[in-house]
């Protein structure tokens, strides 16, 4: 990139909060300041980034393959879903909330904008896994980490479906277990290598807003949901880097091979738990499960949270619950991820700020950590449909 260039790209990053402070006191008018949003949003996702390990130390090498021609694909005809079976996933008991991301005013004061301040998510409404649209996003080619902006929204406008321990939580609270379900998309360019990408996340779920205060995408109770390493599978971390001083991967440590290098398990319930990874050897489908092009996936994690874990006090509990369900189009979901205390697997939620922080928000993007903005691909696209909230499990679509 030529210095010019580059002088170009750093004035940019000056003046994106300041865009995405103008853009939200148009679209928004909400209980939190937008403006206030935006550029502590838009710091606070630099300065998380930046914490975050180039490559995470039980990673496997980078899989091998060659780059592919630069042939962007159209994102094909248009599949409108089962509007009834939505509706009534929607009124299933223990639902909080449900956005079909069908028109504009249901993402308005809930999308940033990427590093240029240039791309936004969108409602498109040409491909829907139900309803009359879905939620777009693009990353450009030549794009860095924040390549295509962000959606959030709390469990519920008022701030009441929040969850919490209720072991060493605040006594106040009523909830401690919550799902989240929703359908995503990928153009098969969205399955390639992107260079010096960590993998760009699916979704982030985490500590909500609070009276008068917005929580960041970055908090130390974070749940990821990522193509960690660019594997094409998706897998978890916790934490913001903070429990024990680290990015908790949600993955088993099975042994080590010859060389003294790891073998774990990153989808410990994919296939019965025979889902293995070697350093420098690209994983296999199945017994994992991957990510599928052109088809809406069915996405859901389950949350409940036993006693908080207080962090580097090295005092496990092994009692909270974290699984991930996933289904390709048309069929059953297959547990992937079960950290629970049924399966002997029991997992730690670590909280710094108990009687504070709790679950109540949840954030979608397709952010790359250490992404190469110089390096060229094919514009790639992802789209989300079908989010739904609940204290219960949520049925598959049909």
């Amino acid at each position: 990139m030529s210095r010019f260039k580059k002088l170009l790209l750093g004035a940019g990053f000056l003046i994106v909060p300041a865009v995405g402070i103008l853009l939200n006191q148009f679209i928004a008018g909400a209980r939190v300041s937008p403006s206030v949003f935006a550029a502590a949003n838009l710091q606070s996702q630099s300065q998380t980034q930046s914490q975050e390990p180039a490559k995470k130390p039980e990673e496997p090498a980078e899989p091998p393959g060659e780059e592919a021609p630069q042939v962007e694909s159209a994102p094909g005809p248009a599949k409108l879903g089962n509007d009834a079976d939505f509706k009534a996933r929607c009124h299933a008991p223990g639902v909080i909330r449900c956005i079909g991301f069908d028109a504009r005013s249901e993402i308005a004061g809930h999308i940033m904008p990427d590093s240029t301040g240039a791309v936004l998510p969108e409602i498109d409404t040409t491909v829907a896994a139900s309803g009359r649209g879905s939620l777009k996003f693009t990353v450009p080619a030549f794009s860095v980490a924040n390549s295509s902006g962000q959606y959030w929204t709390d469990f519920s406008d008022d701030l009441s479906a929040q969850f919490d321990s209720l072991v060493n939580g605040d006594p106040k609270s009523k909830y401690d277990e919550f799902y989240i379900q929703w359908r995503q998309r990928f153009s098969p360019e969205m399955l390639k290598p992107f260079k010096g990408s960590n993998g760009w996340k699916q979704a982030i779920i985490g500590e909500g807003d609070h009276p008068g205060q917005t929580a960041w995408s970055c908090t130390n109770i974070d749940l990821v949901l990522e193509n960690s390493g660019q594997l094409g599978m998706p897998r978890m971390y916790h934490s913001c880097g903070v429990k024990d001083d680290k990015y908790e991967e949600l993955s088993l440590m099975e042994g080590y091979d010859a060389q003294g290098s790891g073998i774990f398990s990153p989808q410990n319930a994919a296939s019965n738990g025979k889902c293995r990874l070697y350093r420098g050897f690209a994983p296999k489908f199945p017994p994992c499960v991957g990510y599928k092009a052109n088809q809406w996936m069915t996405f859901q994690v389950h949350v409940k949270v036993g006693t908080w874990y207080l962090d580097n006090s090295h005092k496990y509990h092994r009692d909270s619950t974290v699984q991930l369900w996933v289904a390709d189009e048309g069929k059953p979901s297959l547990p992937v991820i079960d950290f629970s205390p049924e399966k002997k697997t029991g997992y730690d939620l670590v909280n710094t700020d108990i009687g504070k922080a709790k679950f109540g928000k949840i954030w979608l993007l397709p952010y790359q950590t250490n992404k190469d903005g110089d390096a060229p691909h094919d514009k790639a696209y992802t789209w989300y449909d079908e989010l739904i909230i609940s204290r219960e499990r949520i049925p598959d679509p049909k």
